[in-house]
């Protein structure tokens, strides 16, 4: 393997890390913020929710797989 493939494996590995910490964190705030109001019958939309969270998590989907995860 030379060391430009090992770079972007280990770049790969990086990015993936810092996926599942993102995917880990909206879905903590999630929890937190959106499924208390919602199991209340609050008339509350996903999409106003954890934003910044989403939109990292989104950054790095885009960068690991080429696109977005859809939710």
């Amino acid at each position: 393997m030379s060391n430009i493939q090992k770079e972007k494996s280990q770049l790969d590995k990086d990015l993936k890390a810092q996926l599942k910490v993102a995917n880990t964190e909206y879905t903590e705030c999630i929890s937190k913020d959106f499924l208390g109001r919602f199991l209340e019958g609050q008339k509350v939309s996903l999409e106003n929710f954890c934003i910044n969270e989403r939109n990292k998590m989104t950054e790095l989907d885009i960068k690991v797989y080429g696109q977005p995860l859809q939710l």
